[in-house]
């Protein structure tokens, strides 16, 4: 990601913390950047490749559960094969929306919390984020 889009959503924040998660049949790197004021603001992007494993095939969309919540709704976006956010928390504990998207063998998600932020501006700068990432491949 540029480093201006991380500026824009996380200001005043620290270096970026950055590793990977890997797993049978998926290799993931992801980068975490929070605010170093007192009320943290944060922004996670995971960038994943799925394989082939037990039998499974490659495709992001088929993998199940990675675009499902639970105790929550779902909402879809038109991005990729396939995007889905939800929101959760609220504008004085911190609004988080988690965002996913899929395109062919290659999963997205986006964590970002703010607060005193409206729900619309929060899920277009997940969006954003998740597209900047899927116009890199």
């Amino acid at each position: 990601m540029r480093t201006e889009v991380i500026d824009r959503l996380v200001p005043a924040h620290g270096p970026p913390q950055v590793g990977e998660q890997n797993a049978p049949g998926l290799r993931t790197i992801y980068c975490l950047v929070k605010s170093e004021q007192s009320r943290a603001t944060y922004l996670w992007v995971s960038l994943g490749r799925f394989g082939r494993h037990e039998g499974r095939g490659p495709r992001c969309v088929d993998r199940d559960g990675l675009q499902t919540v639970f105790n929550g709704r779902n909402h879809r976006l038109a991005l990729g094969d396939s995007a889905v956010y939800f929101l959760a928390g609220d504008a004085a504990t911190g609004r988080r929306v988690n965002f996913s998207t899929c395109l062919g063998t290659y999963g997205v998600v986006v964590a970002y919390e703010a607060y005193d932020t409206a729900d619309a501006p929060m899920v277009e700068s997940a969006a954003a984020v998740a597209q900047e990432v899927l116009s890199w491949l």
